[in-house]
């Protein structure tokens, strides 16, 4: 392979990164990262005792292939940068190791296209919950397996829910969950897929895209957290995926295109709060309205 530069904005360097890996590439360096990240900082002979060389010079070498990317050294001692704590959360991401058990549940929601019970899964870091019956999917993600091997399936599930909607409040704001990057949020009109207003953000460092409803982006607004304690909610409760307004927007109205204005209900008991928002999602208005009987 010839050395080159992934063209996008990212400007991702195939080269340096391969470079990056391959001074990762084996046990002994490893051994080092976490002798660091358990003892450090730690001179020249500490950190060569901790980290089980007898032989200085092999020692030598393995560091000197993890120095300025991974480890620094100042004043004499040795210390893990940040790219060096990041590699090891990939390693205790437990993903190099048995895979925690799956899981396949039905949960307590029903598909917004069929009606038909949603059914959740986890396999090998991915999350799915989708109808079972049609094409619709209402979310997938991943979440570290270290959080499903000290969870129990309904555990597991509610941690994913509360990290997911923060992801996705995220980057609403602006901010990449996966990246740190700056993110771009825009609802679009008559998508191809079974949410008719959806929010969608792009990343403009990673490129991820995120698409959801719009009134899952809605759970942190003070409107929103407000008219769900009035009826005893919190967003934390139960999975997000059992509010409808979060995987279903066939009742949001479409008030206007150009500028767009799209208006959002959340019901609770006999209560909807009626949320408008613009095109990127910035709420411009809520109205509470009581059901008469």
């Amino acid at each position: 392979m010839t050395d080159r530069a992934v063209d996008r904005d990212t400007d991702v360097n195939v080269a340096q990164a391969a470079s990056a890996f391959g001074s990762l590439a084996d046990e002994n360096r490893i051994g080092i990262l976490l002798a660091l990240w358990q003892s450090g900082p730690l001179s020249f002979a500490e950190l060569q005792s901790a980290a089980g060389f007898s032989d200085s010079g092999h020692f030598n070498y393995h560091l000197d292939e993890l120095l300025d990317r991974f480890v620094e050294k100042t004043d004499g001692q040795y210390r893990l940068r940040t790219p060096g704590t990041s590699a090891l959360d990939v390693v205790f991401d437990e993903r190099f190791g048995e895979s925690p058990p799956d899981v396949d549940i039905d949960v307590e929601a029903d598909c917004p296209s069929c009606d038909t019970q949603l059914h959740a899964s986890y396999s090998d870091g991915r999350v799915v919950i989708g109808c079972p019956d049609c094409p619709v999917l209402v979310n997938i993600g991943y979440f570290p397996p270290r959080g499903r091997l000290e969870r129990d399936p309904a555990e597991f599930f509610a941690a994913y829910s509360k990290q997911t909607w923060r992801d996705f409040t995220l980057a609403r704001e602006g901010i990449c969950p996966h990246c740190g990057g700056r993110t771009e949020t825009t609802v679009e009109v008559d998508p191809d897929w079974h949410l008719r207003y959806p929010a969608v953000s792009v990343c403009q460092s990673c490129q991820v895209t995120i698409g959801t409803t719009i009134g899952v982006r809605l759970l942190a607004d003070p409107a929103v957290v407000a008219f769900l304690h009035d009826h005893g909610e919190h967003a934390d409760d139960r999975p997000f995926w059992e509010f409808n307004c979060c995987i279903d927007d066939s009742d949001a109205v479409l008030q206007s295109e150009e500028p767009l204005r799209v208006t959002v209900p959340i019901t609770l008991d006999e209560e909807t709060l009626r949320v408008t928002v613009d095109e990127r999602t910035n709420v411009l208005e809520t109205e509470r309205v009581t059901r008469r009987s």
